[in-house]
């Protein structure tokens, strides 16, 4: 495959050039001025919060005491579909790429989210991941499981032939391979992150077990009822805290590899999660609950992967190989992942493009209904 554009020009990039050339241009006396002016509008442009390069803007407010609803609860980026394969050397540099970009957003950030896709299934794939991983600073690493993770069963030696499984693999032992890798004594748990909840949710067989779950994700009953009691719980501290100096009003966030069919650009190719209609109709009841999924590749910048219904729900394109709304790999190859600030009541989201490392477009607010 190719190497992505050299040139994709962003608001960012162009504000940057106007103020080289001002900076060129202008004599000293008029430096303060232009400085004064290129930082206000920034905070204008990006009103919220946003990072750029280690330098935080909170937004108007920034100059007095914010409010604690002008602070960040928590943040964390969120990379999916990165496919590290140890024979895929172009997945291994777009891989340390974003785990440099994002600790260099923010070293302190409570999370990196792989959220499903991490490999191809195969032990020396997990080898390699886990060797990227140790050779470079990140934030604390939490994971959900993706269908490629069960892909150890289209292998036949050292070669995969995806036209018939293997029998020397299966969905327990692919589930046991992930599960050890992160130290996860289940798929689904619960990370509590100042207050919020991250509820990781992962399928949990693959067509050996039903040729029809095909790449979709099975949730079993108890992954299910699981969600429901940790969103019931959720709600009900948000009741309880209503009124008091706490922060109250914040989200509950749920990771599953395959998005809900009928929500995202993409999302409605494929089933995408076997109970899609009861994982759904939990959803519904909690405005507050944000559903992140990765799975199509679809392209952040070209598609839609904000829906906003009962619940809202998230896409976070791909690392490894974003795809255009034509479902087919956009070429020259692009690289995307998402920066995630939480505050009391909003979700500010950044899209991140790879191939320059800047900002795709404006930042995107989430809001939901107390």
């Amino acid at each position: 495959m190719l190497e992505a554009n050299a040139c994709r020009h962003r608001p960012l990039c162009r504000a940057a050039r106007r103020g080289g050339c001002l900076l060129r241009t202008y004599r000293t006396l008029l430096l303060t001025a232009v400085l004064t002016a290129a930082v206000s509008w920034l905070v204008v442009t990006l009103a919220g919060s946003a990072t750029i390069r280690g330098a935080s803007f909170a937004g108007p407010a920034a100059s007095t005491s914010p409010s604690k609803s002008d602070k960040p609860v928590a943040a964390f980026s969120l990379l999916s579909d990165i496919h590290v394969q140890e024979d895929d050397k172009l997945s291994q540099k777009l891989f340390v790429k974003a785990l440099k970009y994002h600790y260099s957003i923010k070293p302190d950030a409570d999370m990196l989210l792989l959220n499903g896709d991490l490999t191809n299934g195969g032990k020396e794939d997990f080898d390699k991941l886990r060797e990227l991983l140790d050779s470079n600073p990140h934030a604390p690493v939490y994971a959900t499981m993706g269908n490629h993770e069960f892909y150890g069963m289209w292998r036949h030696g050292g070669i995969y032939d995806y036209s018939k499984l293997g029998s020397g693999w299966s969905s327990a032992k692919a589930v046991a391979q992930f599960a050890d890798f992160f130290g996860y004594s289940k798929l689904h748990r619960e990370v509590s992150v100042h207050g919020i909840p991250f509820l990781l949710m992962s399928g949990e067989a693959y067509r050996d077990v039903d040729a029809s779950i095909a790449e979709d994700a099975y949730l079993s009953d108890e992954q299910l009822d699981w969600l429901e009691t940790r969103l019931v719980e959720h709600r009900d501290r948000r009741s309880a805290k209503s009124g008091s100096s706490e922060e109250t009003d914040l989200p509950a966030l749920v990771f599953l590899h395959q998005p809900l069919p009928d929500t995202l650009d993409g999302s409605s190719i494929e089933r995408g999660v076997v109970q899609h209609e009861r994982l759904r109709s939990i959803l519904d009841k909690y405005p507050f609950a944000v559903l992140f999924s990765g799975h199509t590749h679809w392209d952040w910048e070209t598609t839609d992967q904000v829906w906003s219904g009962p619940f809202t729900a998230i896409g976070s394109a791909s690392v490894r190989s974003v795809y255009g709304p034509d479902n087919k790999p956009v070429d020259p190859v692009k690289s995307e992942s998402l920066f995630v600030e939480v505050y009391s009541g909003r979700l500010v989201i950044r899209a991140i493009d790879h191939e320059d490392d800047s900002w795709i477009g404006d930042q995107t607010v989430i809001k939901w209904n107390p």
